[in-house]
């Protein structure tokens, strides 16, 4: 189903009063039978809907952005899509600098080629393409950098989130946010992709391990908070050839839920077990086991529970 024909039923239910199908229907020019198709589309994508002999209404709110709002508080271009494909895909295409924020991506990606699907109002999805004045083989450094930032401007917001390396955001042992580092350049000039994805209220079927801005700091997401991520991260990209090493380090150990932890990290056919301990230079993961240092550049971490 296109979402011009799905939106305007969710922007009404948006606004949380009980709404009956028949006003539904004369509001948006429609049959009652065309409003409960409509309605029964967006739970099967994890809306939650109470529908009775009233009428419907949301189960609890959905954050809807408001891109006058977010854009006249930013400077990068934001673009506000109701659904994609995918925003990281999408501003890769187009290597133009600029935010691009979508309320449902129908072939979400996270890290590795995982899938990453949410409801539409249910989470922040958006991604951003900078074009930075260095090779891709000097930026290893970056994701760690845009997670640690995302990290920070969570708690600035009073949400206790911790980055599990590379770049995933949990809070206590459930997983908050998704971050998505793509590069595409040469030994001069990189375009980067930030794809970032931030589960804001539960989804119908989740997995017990996720949680969401409401659960973690009953927050009700808004828009300043929108434009305090986005340019918390826009600012994290600029920055980051001036960055020294010795200070991603450090920032990295700030908020790392990993170190001193044990833990086993899946790189491709390798398996490396054993405590974190911190990042070195380059970012890689450093792991000891029985006295020695192993480096990760890349991999999935599982972690002890404690």
């Amino acid at each position: 189903m296109k979402s011009s024909t799905w939106l305007p039923v969710l922007e009404q239910l948006a606004t949380g009063v009980l709404i009956s199908g028949s006003q539904l229907g004369a509001h948006l020019s429609v049959s009652r039978a065309a409003v409960w198709q409509r309605v029964e589309y967006l739970k099967s994508i994890g809306v939650k809907i109470q529908a009775s002999d009233l009428g419907y209404q949301l189960i609890h709110p959905v954050y809807l952005p408001n891109l006058s709002k977010i854009q006249g508080s930013l400077t990068i271009q934001v673009n506000l899509m109701p659904e994609v494909c995918s925003t990281n895909t999408l501003v890769l295409e187009s290597r133009t600098e600029r935010c691009l924020i979508s309320l449902y991506q129908n072939q979400g990606r996270g890290r590795q080629g995982k899938r990453w699907i949410a409801a539409p109002g249910h989470a922040l999805m958006f991604s951003i393409g900078v074009w930075i004045d260095c090779g891709v083989q000097d930026l290893t450094g970056l994701p760690i950098d845009v997670g640690v930032a995302t990290c920070h401007a969570l708690n600035g917001l009073g949400v206790n989130a911790r980055l599990k390396w590379p770049n995933d955001l949990w809070v206590d042992e459930q997983k908050l946010a998704g971050v998505l580092t793509e590069l595409q350049g040469d030994q001069d000039q990189t375009f980067v992709a930030i794809g970032i994805g931030l589960n804001l209220w539960p989804t119908l079927g989740i997995d017990a391990s996720i949680t969401s801005i409401i659960d973690a700091s009953n927050r009700i997401w808004s828009d300043q908070d929108t434009v305090f991520l986005i340019d918390a991260l826009c600012s994290a990209i600029k920055d980051y050839s001036e960055r020294l090493p010795s200070d991603r380090i450090k920032r990295y150990n700030e908020v790392s839920l990993l170190n001193g932890r044990e833990i086993k990290v899946t790189s491709g056919m390798s398996q490396f077990s054993g405590t974190a301990n911190g990042i070195d230079e380059f970012g890689r993961l450093c792991i000891l086991n029985n006295g020695r240092a192993e480096y990760v550049s890349a991999g999935d971490v599982s972690v002890r529970p404690q």
